[in-house]
């Protein structure tokens, strides 16, 4: 009986290390810029379930340069020692253009097979994909922060008048057909997963006791829950890419369910006219089937937070 993509992975991590690559557009810095990624490299750079054997950067939370350079200094401080971490698309139109990141999680799929984390749009490794179909035999699994269920609002607060964007989908569509239409397995670690995750001032600092990365990130960490209480009447924030990464480690705590997934046009719920949405419902048999990981139990929060404070740099890998 063929294992289904959740058990091949925990499988996987039963036996040992699991090798993963990590596609991300980090924004983290003062002023109320996002810091999911940064809060999801922490996680996975303190997590000895899985070897990180590339970085690779898009752009999302930020333009390109800023990204690229975000991720540099954040891996080459806290990550694995030497660490590649290669930048990629710029914007949506370099779907299916070559990049220093496309080109080196082609050759890295070529030596081994991989699970990708997308943290961001899927422009990367979509790239790969269509330009290397051959390589999707190579991929255990694209885990990517993406996806909904038809007639969900993405609200943080009660003071939140305009829902998020499925933004990772939304800035590259095309990305995400791309990836449907491939045989690859699919998990999706969505809005809905981590809305009810909570991080607030008090966990942050008390992580960053210890934790180089975390006191590191402290400011940008300090304005981003104000820029939630105040734009959104939020006494915390939701670490969405902390749930796709929590796919790898933290299994035990989240419930995943295959569903169907389709890309639709609809009224849009952010902006007048309509607009493509990544929707999961039932899985039937003309489906294309993904895992929706739709449940976090009270335990990931906990396992999260360990983490995050975890002393020092981590070993060698």
């Amino acid at each position: 009986m063929r294992l289904s993509v959740f058990m091949l992975l925990f499988c996987l991590t039963a036996a040992g290390q699991v090798p993963v690559w990590i596609d991300t557009d980090p924004s983290m810095a003062p002023g109320g810029h996002e810091v999911d990624d940064g809060i999801a490299l922490v996680q996975a750079f303190a997590s000895r379930e899985i070897q990180i054997r590339g970085v690779s950067v898009v752009f999302g939370n930020a333009d390109l340069e800023t990204a690229s350079r975000i991720a540099k200094e954040f891996v080459g401080k806290f990550g694995p020692r030497a660490m590649p971490v290669f930048v990629g698309a710029g914007s949506a139109n370099s779907l299916g253009q070559e990049t220093e990141a496309s080109l080196a999680l082609a050759n890295a799929l070529r030596r081994e097979r991989l699970t990708i984390l997308v943290l961001g749009p899927a422009t990367n490794v979509a790239t790969v994909l269509k330009n290397h179909p051959e390589l999707g035999d190579r991929i255990v699994a694209v885990i990517a922060v993406a996806g909904r269920r038809p007639g969900q609002r993405f609200a943080a607060g009660h003071t939140q008048e305009v829902p998020f964007r499925d933004l990772n989908f939304e800035l590259d569509p095309e990305a995400f057909a791309v990836l449907l239409t491939s045989r690859v397995a699919i998990i999706f670690a969505p809005w809905e997963i981590s809305s009810a995750v909570w991080i607030t001032e008090s966990d942050i600092r008390k992580a960053s006791r210890n934790s180089a990365a975390m006191e590191w990130m402290l400011p940008s960490l300090v304005d981003w829950i104000a820029f939630w209480k105040t734009r959104f009447g939020a006494s915390g924030f939701n670490p969405f890419d902390a749930l796709a990464v929590g796919v790898m480690v933290d299994r035990k705590d989240l419930i995943c369910t295959s569903m169907g997934a389709s890309i639709e046009s609809a009224v849009s719920d952010t902006s007048p006219g309509t607009k493509p949405y990544l929707l999961v419902r039932a899985l039937d048999g003309a489906a294309r089937k993904v895992t929706y990981c739709h449940t976090a139990g009270p335990a990931f929060k906990k396992h999260l937070l360990q983490r995050l404070g975890q002393r020092g740099r981590p070993a060698e890998k």
